[in-house]
């Protein structure tokens, strides 16, 4: 984001910076869904996904917090080459971005949290 933002609050940057990284990490994910040997995607995947942890951190939003940092921890194990990022994976990294999209638009992000606790965890 660049330009003027003072008429935003922290909340309305974190909704921002967790769309912008969303669509991020779905075309990669998606690019790497259908190629999983280009290994190129892995770098920004993790990149976006630490950008809204850091983002979500600031304004105290746990669930996406714990999201994003499980899905950096597995995209940075994949850049270890740890693990071999296969369509399972993929998928369950597409439902962590879906989920973090749900939180970033939620009106009640308490709310949403508890009803969908088990399913962060």
């Amino acid at each position: 984001m660049s330009g003027d933002l003072s008429g935003f609050s922290m909340f309305e940057l974190f909704q921002a910076e967790a769309v912008a990284q969303a669509a991020v990490l779905n075309q990669g994910l998606l690019a790497l869904e259908a190629n999983p040997q280009d290994t190129s995607h892995v770098e920004p995947l993790m990149r976006a996904a630490h950008s809204i942890k850091g983002a979500a951190r600031m304004v105290d939003v746990e669930a996406a917090v714990r999201i994003a940092h499980t899905m950096e921890d597995g995209l940075v194990a994949a850049q270890g080459g740890k693990i071999v990022l296969d369509v399972a994976h993929v998928d369950l990294l597409l439902r962590g971005v879906d989920m973090l999209v749900n939180i970033g638009s939620a009106a009640d992000i308490d709310a949403w949290s508890t009803q969908h606790a088990d399913e962060v965890d």
